[in-house]
C-alpha cells in the first residue's frame, strides 16, 4: 500500500470513528443510557487539545505535572463528571466555538493580518489587494459563523432544549462547517473568477495545517 493510499485510509478510518463517536455521544446525551461512556466521549475533545498543547509546550516538567493534576482531577471528580458528562460538552462546543471567533475576530483588528488571508499566503505567498479584501471578508464570515454557533448553543443547552442541543453539538455542527467551506468556494469562484483557484480541499487543507502547526498564543 502507497503512503498516499494509506493515508487516505486513515481518513476515512477517522470520519467513520467520528461519526460513530458523534452518534454515540448523541445518545448518551438524551438517552443516558450509559453514564460511564457519556463521560470518556465527553473526554475525548480535551484530550486531543491537551495532546495539540503539549506537542508545542517547551518545558516537558511543566507539562508532566499538568497531565499529573488532570489525571488526579478526574480521579477525584469522575463520580460527578459521570452524572454531569453533557455539561462538559457543552462547555466544549459552545466555548470552543467562541474561542474560534475570538481568534478569527481578532485578527481583524487595525494592524493584524485577517486570519484567511494568513490561509491564502499558505498557498500563494503573494497576493493581489482585491483578494486581501476578499479573505479579509471571509474571516468576517467565519467569526460571525462561530460567534452563531456558539450563541446557538448556549440558547438552546441553557433553555433546556436538550435533543435539539445535542444534535447541533454532536451532529449538525460537523456538517454546518463543511457547508460553510462548500459556500465559501462557490462565492469565490464569483467573486474571484481570474483568481487561480486553490480548489475546496486545498482550503480545507491550509485551514487544518494552520490550526495543526500553530504555536501557543498569549492572547492581547
Amino acid at each position: 500500500m502507497t503512503g498516499e493510499r494509506r493515508a487516505r485510509s486513515l481518513r476515512a478510518m477517522l470520519v467513520v470513528l467520528s461519526l460513530a463517536g458523534a452518534v454515540l455521544a448523541h445518545f448518551t446525551i438524551v438517552d443516558r443510557f450509559s453514564p460511564l461512556l457519556g463521560a470518556l466521549l465527553s473526554l475525548v475533545p480535551l484530550a486531543f487539545l491537551a495532546l495539540w498543547a503539549a506537542r508545542r509546550f517547551p518545558h516537558r516538567a511543566w507539562t508532566a505535572a499538568a497531565v499529573a493534576l488532570a489525571a488526579l482531577a478526574l480521579w477525584a471528580g469522575w463520580g460527578a463528571l459521570e452524572r454531569h458528562f453533557d455539561s462538559l460538552f457543552f462547555l466544549e462546543h459552545a466555548g470552543g466555538n467562541a474561542l474560534l471567533a475570538v481568534v478569527f475576530g481578532r485578527t481583524l483588528a487595525a494592524g493584524r493580518e485577517p486570519l484567511c488571508t494568513r490561509f491564502a499566503r499558505i498557498m500563494h505567498p503573494t497576493l493581489p489587494p482585491e483578494v486581501q479584501a476578499y479573505t479579509r471578508g471571509v474571516t468576517v464570515a467565519w467569526t460571525i459563523f462561530f460567534a452563531s454557533l456558539a450563541s446557538l448553543s448556549a440558547a438552546l443547552y441553557l433553555g433546556g432544549f436538550l435533543t435539539a442541543w445535542s444534535v447541533l453539538a454532536t451532529m449538525a455542527s460537523p456538517v454546518l462547517v463543511g457547508l460553510m467551506f462548500v459556500v465559501e468556494y462557490a462565492v469565490r469562484i464569483r467573486a474571484l473568477p481570474h483568481w487561480e483557484r486553490v480548489g475546496l480541499l486545498g482550503g480545507i487543507r491550509a485551514f487544518s495545517r494552520h490550526f495543526a502547526a500553530a504555536p501557543l498564543e498569549t492572547p492581547r
